[in-house]
């Protein structure tokens, strides 16, 4: 198979726009990540734009996003948590899955971070969350590759496995 695209799926906080950046870097792809681009197009923030909008209206952006991202090819595009889970991804796509534990996520995030994350406002809502979307995630996945070890590390285990497949 020849995937088009690389696209990065997981918990908000588990790294991809982080790991996208240095794929995107090492693979000599561009580099898109959705969350930035639904906020340039609304000139809003995602908490703003979940505040006044709500979350409906957010996903419906997110999925003409994504239709329209995977129109292109050669791209690694970091999506947003709850892509997978309210839109769908082009079969064209090579979806890896960035897993992370819950509690290796809030390690990472600063609390100014978790504070700009809607659904990270009450961090036992985002723990039930993530156990809910885990398995979803890890279905859609081409690859799932261990993020619980040090992002240099796993983005090396991500370059390997992309090597090893076709992808434009």
């Amino acid at each position: 198979m020849v995937y088009d695209n690389i696209v990065l799926i997981g918990f908000m906080g588990c790294g991809k726009s982080s790991v996208g950046k240095v794929l995107a870097r090492q693979l000599h792809k561009k580099f898109i990540d959705v969350d930035n681009v639904i906020e340039a197009e609304q000139n809003s923030s995602i908490s703003d734009i979940f505040e006044t909008k709500g979350e409906e209206y957010f996903r419906t952006l997110e999925q003409k996003c994504i239709n329209e991202l995977t129109q292109n090819t050669g791209q690694v595009i970091s999506t947003g948590g709850g892509v997978p889970i309210h839109s769908t991804i082009s079969e064209t796509s090579l979806i890896i899955y960035i897993d992370a534990d819950f509690d290796v996520i809030v390690n990472r995030l600063s609390a100014r971070e978790r504070q700009k994350r809607p659904l990270f406002n009450d961090e036992s809502r985002a723990k039930a969350l993530f156990d809910q979307r885990k398995n979803i995630y890890k279905e859609l996945a081409t690859f799932s590759v261990d993020a619980n070890q040090t992002i240099p590390t796993f983005i090396h285990v991500i370059v390997d496995f992309i090597l090893d497949k076709r992808v434009k």
